[in-house]
Order: C-alpha cells, then sequence, then structure tokens
C-alpha cells in the first residue's frame, strides 16, 4: 500500500495552560513514534499564531493532514479554524469539516440540532444574563456554552436553587467567552460512545462507563476538569472508565443507536465521542465531542485498545479514512495514495 507523508498538526501558544501543553506535547511524539513504526512517513509541526507559516513547507499535493489541533475560538489554532484553512487550501485531512467542528463547539448550537432531530437531550436553557435567570429543573449543571475538555466545570457548577444558579451563571458568564447554559443533572452513571468509520459504514467502537458512587457529594458526581486531566487528583483517580461497560444487551443497543445519530446529526465525519447519562433509565445526550481527545491514555483510545485496536492501528485508521478522501477528489490530487 502506497501511503502518503502525513503531518501531525498541533498547536501551543502563551496562553496554553501547562497541563494542557504538556499532555499536548506528550501526544504529539507518541502519534509519531506509533505511526513510523506502521510504515508511515510523518512530520510534526506546531502551530503557535502563524497557521499558514506552520504549513507551508507541506504541500497538499503531497501530505496528508492528522488535525491535532485543539485551542479556544480565540487561538489561532482552534480546531475549526485549522480545518477551514486546509480546507481552503486543498488539504486531505482526518477529522471533521471546520463548519461541523465549529457547530458543535457551541452547545447552544449542539443542542439546538439535537432537539430539531427529536434526539433526547436533558432540559436546558440558554444564559446571556444571570440576573434573568429562570430555571425549574434542579438540580441543575450551570457550564460555559463555548468551552470543551470540561473547562468550566468543578463542584460548583452543580446548583440546586435559582439563587445558586444565577451566581454560577454570573461567574461563568464574567470568566468565559461565549455565554452559559445551564441543564437539568441527572445523577446516573456516564456513559461514553466512540463511533468511527466512513458516511454510511458508521461503526460504535466501544462504550465506556464511569461511575460516581466513590462520592457521596452531588456537587462531586460529574466530570470535572480535574478528573479528565489531573491525574493525581481524587477527582481524577476515583472516576476511572470502565471499558468495555457492563450492559445489558437492551441498554448497549440504545445507546449505540443514540451515539450514531447524534454523529450524524450533528453532520461530523472519522470519529466522535458521545457522552450520555439516564433520566429514569432513559438515555439522554449530554454532549457530543467532534474532536475528542486522542491521546494514547485518553477515552476514544482506550475504547479502541478494548476492541482489539492498539494505538498506532486506531490512527493509522483515522488517517486512511482521511486519505481515501483525497484520492480522486479534484482539489487535492495526493501523490501516492492508493487503497
Amino acid at each position: 500500500m502506497n501511503r502518503p507523508p502525513l503531518l501531525l498538526l498541533y498547536g501551543l501558544d502563551e496562553q496554553t495552560l501547562p497541563v494542557d501543553a504538556a499532555a499536548t506535547r506528550r501526544m504529539t511524539g507518541r502519534a509519531e513514534e506509533a505511526l513510523l513504526a506502521r510504515g508511515w512517513r510523518v512530520a510534526a509541526s506546531q502551530v503557535e499564531g502563524d497557521l499558514g507559516a506552520a504549513l507551508a513547507p507541506f504541500g497538499p499535493d503531497q501530505w496528508l493532514v492528522f488535525n491535532l489541533c485543539e485551542g479556544s475560538p480565540q487561538q489561532a489554532f482552534y480546531y475549526a479554524r485549522a480545518a477551514r484553512e486546509l480546507e481552503r487550501r486543498g488539504y486531505a485531512f482526518t477529522g471533521s469539516t471546520a463548519q461541523a467542528l465549529h457547530r458543535t463547539q457551541s452547545k447552544v448550537s449542539m443542542k439546538r440540532r439535537l432537539e430539531a432531530a427529536g434526539l433526547p437531550t436533558p432540559c436546558w436553557r440558554q444564559v446571556s444574563l444571570a440576573q434573568r435567570l429562570d430555571f425549574q429543573h434542579f438540580p441543575a449543571l450551570v457550564k460555559p456554552a463555548g468551552e470543551h475538555g470540561s473547562f468550566g466545570i468543578t463542584p460548583d457548577s452543580v446548583v440546586t436553587t435559582p439563587a445558586e444558579a444565577r451566581a454560577q451563571a454570573q461567574a461563568v458568564l464574567e470568566g468565559f467567552d461565549g455565554g452559559a447554559i445551564i441543564e437539568e443533572f441527572l445523577d446516573s452513571p456516564e456513559y461514553a460512545i466512540s463511533v468511527w468509520g466512513a458516511p454510511g459504514q458508521l461503526e460504535v467502537l466501544g462504550i465506556s462507563v464511569i461511575h460516581y458512587d466513590a462520592f457521596p457529594d452531588l456537587r462531586d458526581r460529574l466530570c470535572t476538569f480535574d478528573a479528565k486531566w489531573l491525574e493525581t487528583s481524587e477527582a481524577y483517580l476515583k472516576t476511572m472508565p470502565v471499558c468495555p461497560a457492563p450492559l445489558e444487551p437492551g441498554l448497549a443497543a440504545e445507546l449505540a443507536s443514540l451515539a450514531c445519530a447524534a454523529h450524524e446529526v450533528c453532520g461530523l465525519r472519522d470519529y466522535s465521542r458521545t457522552d450520555v447519562r439516564l433520566r429514569q433509565g432513559r438515555p439522554m445526550v449530554l454532549d457530543v465531542n467532534s474532536n475528542c481527545d486522542l491521546s494514547e491514555t485518553g477515552g476514544f483510545a482506550n475504547t479502541a485498545l478494548a476492541a482489539g485496536w492498539d494505538y498506532g492501528a486506531m490512527l493509522e485508521r483515522l488517517a486512511l479514512l482521511a486519505a481515501g478522501r483525497a484520492r480522486g477528489a479534484p482539489c487535492a490530487q495526493m501523490k501516492g495514495a492508493a487503497s
């Protein structure tokens, strides 16, 4: 099989938190090692402030791009901005389109798409002015509407009264761009359903679950920023996902169907992870992650490993999905791209 050279595109700048910078460098280095071991020619390029300069040495007629950019909408390497530039320049790249990435970055936009398609999601409301917040479904969760990776989610995010909700909404509006949302808090295990594949061939890679039984306080029973990223924290150590999740066949099928539907409704491509909790036994979509963590220790990779895909094989499958789009595409006729 002839394969195009593969560019690992990632971003770091002075705004990047130290924990994120370390994780990004570790992920990029490990991804490069894993793909080299599988016979790929690999290069890595860091975006700091100039996306065009990071791409300049790597022509779109030769290089396939693995889009590992993250960032917020204010940063040059915001993943939707990176995808938009890759599209403009004619690159084939992994993951979703710029439009889909930007649309799902906004939790308001994502929620509206889910509801319009009839997919179940917790009761919610957009918050623009904390003083005017009127919400009746408690306990509730207040979180930034334009962040991902659990940024801005702490135990204080769980509120039980209108006064607490207004205070937390004000804190979010002052601390984050993009507004805030409030949604009913569902006290149940949290399921993450990873899916991947080409259009019309979407597959459920696996389902993991986090149980919160170790926390007697309701406010701790959620996946906070610490629980996701701070490996020495109590929240991280006590919320380790179980994969594959032990599930009754009926619930497993329902979760799988819901995640595939959410992926398609949001217009996603190649891979995604949908987070779900239960309301009285009925699955409800919390979030649809169009650019979920692809690090070796992340949830998607662990789900792949449980399904028999080691890290290099998982990354290669995603690269080949992107390479498949390049073949025959008038904007990106890749030299050497073949099945």
